[in-house]
């Protein structure tokens, strides 16, 4: 296999997270409309705008990147085949310079969980605990995301410096 099909399958998982992503998104927005259309609760009330905006997030902004991923494919397959060894170096920086997006993911998954575990052990303000539920969710899907993402890259970064030695 030669290292644009390597490149080839990371655009694919990629394009597949954002799908996941933007499924996930459309159907937070939908649940969030059900919730003004039938929910009765105080709570449930609290809740439409932060799913409302979690779920538009997750939509808008990975729907715009899937429509992206095209043009980014033909770029990065032209890049190859006019400079093989320079366009593995520039992937070699590209995964390196994106590692540390993995440890903020964290970190901000962390302080959502504290939030809400403040939220809802310690105060009695039901926006703030819808608030944080939807920082939950955010952070829930950064760290599924994240979790295929990172070993999708470990294997892309073994295959780069494989291709670096080789040319």
């Amino acid at each position: 296999m030669n290292f644009y099909q390597h490149t080839q399958n990371w655009f694919q998982g990629e394009i597949f997270e954002g799908k996941l992503i933007l499924i996930s998104g459309i159907l937070i927005t939908v649940v969030s409309l059900l919730l003004w259309k039938f929910g009765t609760t105080p709570n449930a009330k609290s809740l439409i705008i932060p799913l409302l905006i979690v779920g538009l997030l997750f939509s808008i902004g990975t729907g715009s990147a899937l429509l992206n991923y095209p043009k980014r494919m033909d770029s990065s397959k032209f890049a190859f085949n006019e400079n093989p060894k320079a366009f593995i170096a520039s992937e070699k920086k590209r995964v390196e310079d994106f590692q540390i997006l993995y440890k903020y993911s964290v970190i901000f998954a962390a302080v959502s969980f504290a939030l809400t575990i403040l939220a809802f052990g310690f105060m009695n303000n039901r926006t703030f605990q819808s608030i944080c539920i939807g920082l939950m969710v955010v952070a829930v899907a950064l760290i599924v995301i994240d979790h295929f993402s990172k070993e999708r890259a470990q294997i892309y970064y073994v295959e780069i410096l494989n291709n670096l030695e080789i040319k």
